[in-house]
């Protein structure tokens, strides 16, 4: 249901026609205008007659100077979003710094030969005995699992 203040509202912004008024507002102001016509029927009238000057006014065009003072005059981004775009270009320069280094570590490690150790010379003497460790194993083993940490 529409009160007169809204009427008067609504006929003062959007004129003296209803059929220009808001779709979901028209039932109701035609409904509370037949039911109140002494009231709000000059509120109506006095809304066209000033609809019908303003259709006499000349349409002015916009002039190339004023609009670039509006433009120049025009709030600039805000500093964060400047630094958000700053630190967003920085983070995409870190992630292309460590992908890179991933990859000169990859093509380094397939490269990498592991070392291969040298045939013991044992030279046995008549009167000790002889003690032979096999450590290459042990050392390969430790080496392949550093490598792949």
């Amino acid at each position: 249901m529409m009160d007169f203040e809204r009427f008067e509202d609504l006929a003062e912004i959007y004129g003296g026609e209803i059929a220009r008024w808001p779709e979901g507002q028209r039932e109701a102001a035609r409904a509370l205008l037949a039911a109140n016509p002494e009231r709000l029927s000059p509120v109506l009238a006095s809304a066209a007659q000033l609809d019908r000057l303003l259709d006499l006014a000349p349409a002015q065009s916009v002039d190339a100077a004023l609009l670039g003072r509006l433009i120049a005059a025009a709030p600039q981004a805000t500093g964060a979003a400047r630094r958000w775009i700053a630190g967003l270009g920085a983070a995409l320069g870190l992630s292309a710094a460590a992908f890179a280094g991933v990859l000169v570590g990859v093509s380094l490690a397939g490269q990498a030969q592991p070392p291969v150790a040298a045939p013991a010379v044992v030279t046995a003497r008549a009167d000790s005995p002889i003690t032979a460790v096999d450590v290459s194993t042990d050392l390969q083993d430790a080496l392949e699992e550093a490598s792949e940490l």
